[in-house]
């Protein structure tokens, strides 16, 4: 379930959904690359994605209740350090998660720092091979 925060375009002004296919839903943001590159982990790629939401009214418990989430974890998620106060280790976003959380920041943060994560890591596992040979 998505919410849109401004007046959808697939709506008329007495509530029903267009028909017309030309309308198109919103479309998920791509960050820009040097956004991405300064991600270090993941956790600051999720710090990312939250504080460029598409809507800044979003809140952690709004997102929580859209996204099917633990209200008490999403503060969790999307801060910084990687420690409570207490030297506690704060919750990650559970993968499975990512799409849905990304639909309602209306970014793909997460998403575009995990491909580029995984392309470091292939680059470096090719380069690994051919050493061993």
């Amino acid at each position: 379930m998505t919410f849109l925060y401004q007046a959808d375009p697939k709506r008329e002004a007495g509530g029903a959904l267009c028909a017309d296919p030309a309308v198109a839903g919103p479309r998920m943001r791509f960050l820009p690359r040097d956004l991405i590159e300064s991600c270090k982990t993941y956790r600051d790629a999720c710090v990312l994605a939250w504080k460029h939401r598409a809507f800044s009214g979003l809140s952690e418990s709004y997102l929580a209740a859209t996204c099917d989430l633990y209200q008490q974890h999403v503060s969790d998620y999307f801060r910084p350090d990687e420690y409570d106060e207490k030297g506690r280790k704060r919750r990650a976003l559970p993968a499975h998660k990512i799409a849905v959380v990304q639909q309602q920041l209306g970014n793909c943060a997460i998403g575009q720092w995990l491909a580029r994560d995984m392309a470091v890591r292939l680059v470096e596992e090719f380069f690994a091979v051919e050493q061993s040979r």
